[in-house]
């Protein structure tokens, strides 16, 4: 007989600390479920965020198979260059992640993929001399009047290697999805 109070009044403090599992937002008395909030997110999102875990698991997997890894220093390195022209604009990294609903988790799995991703499409995504140097005369006006030539170069390369990053990856990713084996339980 004392037991069954107790277990009630338990039972109410759990339910009322772990709320935020069944209910989302109360609205004028009225409750959200969290699950109807998931379905929406599903119905909303599903597909892409289905297809982005799609591809970061093929990805991993093709990294594997070709035995190319990315180490944690070539991470940090992404990240401190990241974080250093966040600071050059006056931005912190944790305020801009926040801004994008993004942790720093996310943000080094999402590195630590575009990295993998280099790697792996490395001799597609060679810029010659040659390339770089046309790009320059062409474009010699748009470049910074203090700039020096060799931190032009370095520019250059870097946006030239990123046009041909993003140019080659997307066939290459859905050439894997292709070639993979991939059940799907859900359609959204």
């Amino acid at each position: 007989r004392v037991f069954i109070p107790l277990i009630i009044i338990v039972l109410i403090l759990v339910g009322f600390f772990l709320k935020g599992l069944f209910v989302a937002a109360i609205v004028n008395g009225e409750p959200i479920a969290r699950i109807a909030v998931i379905k929406e997110l599903e119905r909303q999102g599903g597909k892409q965020a289905l297809s982005s875990l799609v591809n970061q698991v093929l990805i991993l997997q093709e990294a594997r198979k070709k035995k190319v890894t990315v180490s944690q220093s070539e991470i940090d390195a992404s990240l401190k260059q990241i974080e250093d022209s966040l600071k050059t604009q006056g931005q912190n990294l944790d305020t801009a992640l926040a801004m994008q609903g993004m942790t720093r988790q996310d943000l080094t799995m999402q590195l630590k993929l575009r990295n993998l991703v280099e790697k792996l499409l490395a001799d597609k995504v060679k810029v010659t001399d040659t390339e770089i140097a046309d790009y320059i005369a062409k474009n010699k006006d748009t470049f910074p009047a203090n700039s020096t030539e060799a931190e032009i170069k370095k520019n250059v390369e870097s946006q030239l290697k990123q046009r041909k990053l993003g140019s080659s990856s997307q066939p290459w990713l859905q050439e894997l999805n292709k070639n993979a084996k991939i059940n799907y339980f859900v359609n959204y």
